[in-house]
């Protein structure tokens, strides 16, 4: 009888502990589980958040939908109005930031295609129909323009008119706290002439501060 008495307290020794490891495992699964994910709708305010002084998504598309609304209203319109809807292509935004934003940037490029597809002031030419030019000129591409490159890509893909850009930072810091500017600079040139017809740059702000 002592024996079985002793194993009998053994075996709800176990199954108390077996419990007990149960509770421990559930109640401590969703710390295990690190960050969860969320969509923007979830959590307000998440889309307004700056999660590092980094250039992101949100950040391109500020700078890219002011650059859009001065085009909009300068006079490279009125003349392409004038034109009947000249043709233009939208050549690769070169970065000059130390941010990995090459795909963001490619993104971006569909964005300004768009804008100016809808708008309707010029027949954009799909640049996915020409990728062995577009690779050219992204080899190509340095910060000063070759004029005889420019007509001659015109002449390639049928373009009157390219847009052009790039993305580039300061960036300041004064003992623990930061400030980093980024610009969006957008150029549109004649690709018969070589001259530009349109110009703009936007800026964003992202700091850390105390």
């Amino acid at each position: 009888m002592p024996m079985i008495r002793r194993l009998a307290s053994l075996s709800n020794r176990a199954i108390a502990l077996s419990f007990s490891l149960a509770l421990v495992g559930t109640t401590a699964l969703p710390a295990c589980g690190g960050p969860q994910p969320v969509r923007g709708e979830e959590v307000e305010g998440l889309d307004d958040e700056a999660f590092s002084t980094g250039l992101d998504r949100r950040d391109l598309e500020k700078m890219l939908n002011e650059n859009m609304k001065v085009l909009q209203s300068s006079a490279i319109i009125q003349r392409w109005e004038n034109e009947k809807s000249p043709t233009i292509a939208v050549l690769p935004l070169k970065n000059e930031t130390s941010e990995h934003v090459d795909s963001a940037l490619e993104s971006l490029m569909t964005d300004i295609e768009t804008r100016l597809v809808n708008a309707g002031h010029v027949t954009v030419i799909n640049r996915e129909l020409q990728p062995q030019l577009i690779e050219e000129i992204r080899s190509q591409y340095s910060e000063a323009f070759d004029q005889s490159n420019i007509a001659r890509w015109g002449k390639q893909i049928g373009a009157r008119y390219f847009v052009t850009g790039k993305v580039y930072s300061a960036d300041e810091r004064k003992e623990d706290e930061r400030r980093v500017q980024y610009f969006l600079f957008l150029q549109i040139i004649d690709a018969e002439t070589s001259a530009t017809v349109f110009q703009n740059k936007t800026s964003v702000t992202k700091a850390l501060v105390n």
